[in-house]
């Protein structure tokens, strides 16, 4: 009874050596393809800071009237199949509400990001590392410059403002061939440091340097090793 007692405990420590070894090779191993080319194009808004009578959306919808008002593209490099690194540039472009209750303005912004990235099917001992849909968490720095434009209706614009913050979200994939994947994007951005509205005027909030804003992408994705 004793020896079946202590042939019990060695096949229990075996088992979770093997289990410990399994889960931190997970952290290490290569994911199939590391270098990925991401594009894709849809709807950013800006949350909050706003000029009184101006607004971007009707009725505070967050959508931005579905607007495709905004372009990305970007890389991402996965050290292991659970975390990597992403960069990307993109382009917002804000007017005002096709209602006509909003003053008229029109602004641009240009920011890069520079994101962490945790694969959460590998999280979740996802043993498929060919599967078709995986979900995938980021978070990071970005930086950002909002460029007011001058038009007909408002010649009278202020210089641009620099400005930079935190950005996290999740993004949805799923592969269609070998090396292409589709991909949805939420993310939600804290800028420090903005010192106009989105409709490109001083905040009349005294003191006001902080800003929001959302965006949701649909784009490609291609692995390129």
């Amino acid at each position: 009874m004793k020896s079946n007692k202590l042939i019990f405990l060695f096949l229990l420590v075996l088992n979770t050596a093997f289990s410990q070894e399994k889960i931190d090779s997970t952290l290490t191993k290569t994911s199939p393809n590391k270098w990925f080319i991401e594009i894709g194009t849809g709807i950013s808004n800006g949350i909050r800071p706003y000029s009184d009578g101006y607004f971007s959306n009707s009725n505070n919808n967050l959508l931005n009237d579905f607007k495709l008002n905004s372009f990305t593209i970007g890389t991402r490099y996965n050290f292991s199949e659970i975390i990597g690194l992403k960069m990307d540039f993109a382009f917002d472009r804000y007017t005002n509400s096709t209602e006509k209750t909003s003053k008229p303005f029109e602004v641009a912004q240009y920011r890069t990001s520079l994101q962490g990235v945790i694969n959460l099917n590998s999280l979740l001992k996802s043993k498929n590392d060919r599967a078709r849909f995986h979900l995938l968490a980021h978070a990071g720095l970005h930086l950002a410059i909002l460029q007011p434009i001058e038009t007909n209706s408002n010649p009278l614009v202020s210089n641009g403002d620099n400005y930079g913050g935190i950005v996290y979200g999740i993004t949805p994939i799923i592969r269609i061939t070998k090396k292409t994947s589709v991909f949805v994007d939420f993310s939600s951005y804290t800028n420090y440091g903005q010192n106009l509205t989105w409709n490109g005027k001083h905040s009349a909030v005294s003191n006001n340097s902080n800003g929001e804003m959302i965006s949701g992408t649909l784009g490609l994705s291609f692995a390129i090793d």
